[in-house]
């Protein structure tokens, strides 16, 4: 009987390693990352790190055609994980997790939308699947031998050795890391939260490896450094006290980090609207698109009596709504990997935008027109401070929660929804609509409501569908403005609209054909609608930079409301000390100097005559990667409800003295 050699356990592994590096590279040229890059060598050394590894268990099968079936089944699976994370980035803006698999529903809901929303070049996936497929039928048939002379530890230590060490080179020599990069590449293989990055550093075969590593055996990263220690205008002894007693080292870099950042001071805009009611409105799918004056009349009449931040964007995380949700309810960054309302839902923040205004007397209320099919709003608003949740089921209004064709209509929302929050004032009530929530593929009840107005356009179907949709809660903000007023609480209520995320189950094309602007540009397409109204504002269109992280900062200035701004990732945007940058889901950012991508480390100037140094571009992306980490620890350690125990403990140990 035939026996193989070393050598051929050598080339075996070899052809195998070239088949899964292909389908990185594939990875590579769809998703427009450089291929003359480090990275790309050290995607080289972990495939074939890892088809030696594989090769190691294959070894045991005797047949050379048994081994190569294995090995087209294990191809099978990595082509078939690499298609779904290109396709689920393209679809929902983000790679997909062990954390966010829960987002597949969204996916499997919309599966008519996802599967046309695949760019044609992403099936060049499959080819070298197919490629291995033709390969086989090139190997002699029927030959029964093939088991190798004896297992060739020395050539697999060797190959071990090679590769491995080769890969452990790329992650800690210099020139392997670029000194632009939001993180290291050692840190990425520690902790690979940051999905878009660890991609396309290392590949979707190792991210995958990596994103099951990391679900099951978490490593937390806390050594962060501390920022500048600054004379504060309070005094923090509380706070200290139990700093000095605290034993827990996630918790104690938390305090640390927290208790060093800077106090925003007052300003010129400090309690502009004290004592107003307040109507905070997450519009579903809403982009700017709600601009055109002609289909959205309700909204050009608030622009007119409104401060209109024309900068702004909502980028896309985990969950897009539930997540850009909670962002804006508390300032925090969400998790990266895992839909936060949904698997944090029992943590409490006395910082969210409820309690603080509940602590000023306001009577704080929230609302959904949808129940909890996607995120658990009736837990999580309740723990956030709203003291009274009303799901689409408590305000009698009908629906088919199975139906993902069909959503409830805004304007019913309102109707139904405005006698509770406004029967007793001060309030500050929160209201998230839905009816302008995909797919727009297919007819509706509100796709097709108002389609005949967009009949004259060169829009697409779908387009129009979703412009129909748009109208409906356009006419919902026109019914909130009239029941205001016929209750003679217009002038004493601001109103604060933004946009969750842009109407991804559009293609881009069609988002572009309803936008006077170019979207193609790095996250330009993210740009989405923020307006402060009141009926006694002077319309200003702002130019700032900004996403829904500075607007509870904001509005807790905007009332004067009692509030420490440590505690918040976002900033007040009329604060003398306003960054004027907005961050990006994978921790890339804009400001008004520059561009900066995360994914690949480069940064685009608007004006060559004003540029940033290499120090300060690190500065910069080390400030934003300790705040996405110290906002995960802090919501992963529920540190706001830990914080506020131990502060009260302290307070009843100082008035027992």
């Amino acid at each position: 009987m035939k026996k193989y050699s070393s050598w051929e356990f050598f080339k075996e592994a070899s052809i195998f390693a070239i088949f899964l590096f292909s389908i990185e590279l594939f990875v590579r040229i769809i998703e427009h990352f450089s291929l003359i890059d480090y990275s790309v060598l050290r995607i080289f050394f972990s495939s074939f790190f890892l088809s030696f590894f594989v090769y190691f268990f294959l070894s045991f099968f005797h047949k050379k055609q048994t081994r190569f079936l294995l090995e087209g089944i294990f191809l099978f699976f990595v082509t078939i994980y690499a298609f779904i994370q290109v396709g689920f980035r393209n679809f929902l803006g983000m790679y997909i997790s062990i954390g966010t698999s829960g987002q597949m529903s969204a996916v499997f809901s919309y599966v008519k939308s996802f599967l046309l929303s695949i760019p044609i070049i992403n099936y060049v996936l499959f080819l070298p699947f197919l490629l291995f497929v033709f390969f086989l039928f090139f190997q002699k048939k029927g030959e029964k031998i093939g088991r190798f002379s004896f297992f060739p530890y020395k050539i697999l230590i060797l190959c071990f050795f090679l590769f491995g060490g080769s890969f452990w080179l790329t992650l800690n020599v210099s020139f392997f890391q670029n000194p632009m990069q939001l993180v290291s590449n050692k840190t990425l293989f520690l902790v690979p939260t940051n999905s878009s990055i660890v991609v396309n550093q290392f590949g979707t075969t190792m991210y995958g490896i990596l994103d099951v590593r990391h679900y099951f055996f978490p490593i937390e990263v806390v050594s962060l450094k501390e920022e500048e220690e600054e004379e504060k205008d309070v005094l923090d002894s509380l706070w200290l006290s139990v700093i000095d007693e605290e034993t827990d080292v996630t918790k104690l870099a938390l305090h640390k980090y927290f208790q060093s950042r800077t106090i925003s001071k007052k300003n010129d805009y400090t309690g502009y609207f004290e004592g107003k009611n307040v109507i905070v409105v997450m519009m579903e799918s809403v982009n700017l698109s709600i601009e055109l004056k002609e289909y959205f009349p309700n909204f050009a009449k608030m622009l007119e009596h409104g401060w209109y931040f024309e900068n702004n964007y909502s980028p896309r995380n985990a969950c897009a709504t539930g997540d850009n949700e909670f962002s804006g309810m508390t300032s925090l960054y969400p998790l990266n990997t895992s839909c936060t309302v949904n698997v944090k839902p029992n943590n409490t923040y006395f910082t969210s935008i409820f309690n603080r205004f509940k602590e000023k007397g306001y009577i704080t209320s929230s609302y959904h027109d949808l129940d909890s099919t996607y995120y658990n709003r009736d837990i999580f608003h309740k723990n956030l401070g709203s003291e009274a949740y009303y799901d689409g089921n408590r305000l009698g209004i009908k629906f088919d929660s199975k139906n993902y064709n069909e959503w409830p209509s805004d304007v019913e929302f309102i109707e139904k929804s405005f006698p509770l929050f406004s029967k007793s004032t001060p309030f500050m009530a929160w209201l998230t609509t839905v009816t302008p929530h995909q797919p727009y593929e297919s007819s509706s009840v509100y796709g097709d409501y108002y389609i005949d107005l967009f009949q004259d356009t060169d829009y697409s179907d779908s387009l129009k569908r979703y412009l129909s949709k748009l109208k409906i809660t356009d006419d919902a903000l026109g019914v909130l403005m009239d029941l205001l007023e016929e209750k003679n609480l217009l002038s004493d209520t601001v109103i604060v609209l933004y946009g969750d995320h842009y109407p991804y189950g559009l293609s881009n094309d069609d988002v572009q054909d309803a936008l006077s602007y170019d979207i193609t540009p790095f996250y330009e397409i993210e740009r989405t609608p923020f307006l402060i109204y009141n009926s006694e504002l002077e319309a200003q269109a702002l130019k700032q930079k900004t996403f829904y992280m500075n607007i509870l900062p904001t509005l807790l200035n905007l009332f004067d409301l009692e509030y420490d701004s440590r505690f918040y990732m976002g900033e007040d945007i009329f604060s003398e000390d306003f960054s004027n940058r907005v961050v990006f889901a994978d921790g890339s950012w804009e400001d008004e100097i520059a561009r900066y991508n995360a994914l690949t480390s480069e940064i685009i100037y608007f004006n060559e005559d004003v540029t940033y140094t290499l120090e300060e571009i690190q500065k910069i992306n080390f400030a934003i990667y300790q705040k996405k980490e110290m906002s995960k620890l802090a919501i992963e350690e529920n540190y706001f409800a830990y914080l506020e125990e131990k502060l009260n403990e302290k307070q009843k140990e100082k008035e027992n003295e």
